[in-house]
């Protein structure tokens, strides 16, 4: 029996996986979740409820203090009231945030460090590469709907507007014994307003007058209207085209879903390898947005669940598919629809339970489906046998 003692402090897949290792390494290991220590409990401060839970354990003889909660605030409450409790007990502590991870070694240079998802983003990368043992076995596939809507507003006014311009000018020319240019020049001249007053209604009838009136009334709404939706028009798509909303015409290219935590890395990874990405990302606020695009990525901002995005950033033609967002389900979505698009396009999908990944993996026909904590928890576990 290995005679390692092991604390695993917080509440997530990390946690559960580290546990399970070090068990199957007969490890001597503790647990204890987010709902045990309760922080958020003010009656208590997290110091003292911290020292109550871990009343009964000698922390003294404790090999390695595992702080893997799923979130960082969490992690940063417990390694405070830890480091109260004990200098000399040994801690790896997991931060997906590295800048404060940085601070924190600063003032504490004897801890050990780690970010899961900077562990884990290469095996999703290497992943491209290895060859495909997973065959389709279904080539039919759905074809998606795309609900593409038609705006026919403009055609409408303008195609009123021309028949106004038309009847105008037959009714100058019949009324008024115009010709067809002098009747077309004069209700031209007179609905841009120019006024030449070479061709005029003085001597006309009175219905002429009335319909001269009109001409210019609805000239004018026509013109004014038309111009506001072109002038929207133009601004929405340099809006959209700010949000990368565009077709993309690359193949060969990667598509990447979901610009988080672990997915900043990725593009880090892939970028270094020198090839093209195209990232989908669902919050417009994302602080690595403006980053990733100085470093050559494109970034489309939307759902990519939606079929009509994944059909703009090029799916059809594209060498892969990676969702890493922080839902399975959506992840999911994102490989199914995409291969709708090209039957035998590599789908890489993060899924956080990795039996499940399994199951869906042979019963999904998806190619590759990895597990973020499981890429990391042997990471982690080496730790403690440094």
């Amino acid at each position: 029996m290995n005679s390692k003692r092991i604390l695993v402090l917080g509440t997530g897949h990390l946690s559960y996986r580290i546990k399970k290792l070090a068990i199957s390494k007969g490890y001597d290991a503790k647990s204890f979740g987010e709902d045990v220590f309760q922080l958020k409990d003010t009656s208590n401060s997290s110091f003292d409820r911290v020292a109550e839970v871990l009343h009964d354990i000698d922390l003294d003889n404790i090999d390695m203090a595992y702080l893997v909660d799923d979130t960082d605030e969490f992690n940063l409450q417990l390694l405070v009231s830890l480091l109260s409790l004990s200098k000399s007990l040994p801690i790896t502590v997991s931060f997906f945030n590295e800048n404060i991870a940085a601070h924190i070694k600063a003032y504490h240079p004897q801890l050990l460090i780690l970010n899961p998802a900077r562990i884990a983003a290469p095996a999703f990368v290497e992943a491209l590469y290895k060859p495909v043992l997973h065959k389709i076995t279904n080539p039919s596939l759905p074809i998606l709907k795309q609900n593409k809507r038609k705006d026919s507003l403009m055609f409408k006014l303008v195609a009123s507007f021309l028949f106004i311009i038309l009847f105008a000018t037959l009714y100058f020319h019949f009324a008024d014994g115009l010709s067809l240019i002098d009747a077309l020049y004069f209700v031209i001249v007179t609905v841009a307003t120019v006024g030449y007053g070479d061709i005029n209604l003085v001597n006309s009838s009175t219905i002429s007058k009335v319909v001269g009136m009109l001409l210019i009334i609805s000239s004018t709404f026509f013109i004014w209207i038309i111009f506001s939706l072109t002038i929207n028009r133009v601004l929405v798509k340099r809006a959209r085209l700010a949000l990368g909303h565009k077709k993309y015409n690359y193949k060969n290219h990667i598509i990447l879903c979901g610009l988080g935590r672990l997915g900043r890395f990725v593009v880090e990874e892939l970028l270094a390898r020198g090839e093209k990405v195209v990232i989908i990302e669902a919050k417009e606020d994302s602080s690595d947005i403006e980053y990733f695009r100085g470093k050559g990525a494109d970034i489309y901002i939307g759902n990519g669940r939606l079929a009509r995005i994944l059909k703009d950033v090029g799916s059809k033609h594209a060498k892969a598919v990676i969702a890493v967002t922080d839902d399975d389900y959506s992840n999911l979505e994102i490989g199914l629809n995409a291969r709708s698009f090209q039957s035998d396009i590599k789908l890489i999908l993060r899924i956080f339970d990795e039996k499940m990944g399994e199951k869906i993996k042979e019963n999904l026909d998806i190619h590759l489906s990895l597990s973020m904590s499981a890429l990391a928890d042997d990471k982690f576990l080496s730790t403690v046998e440094v």
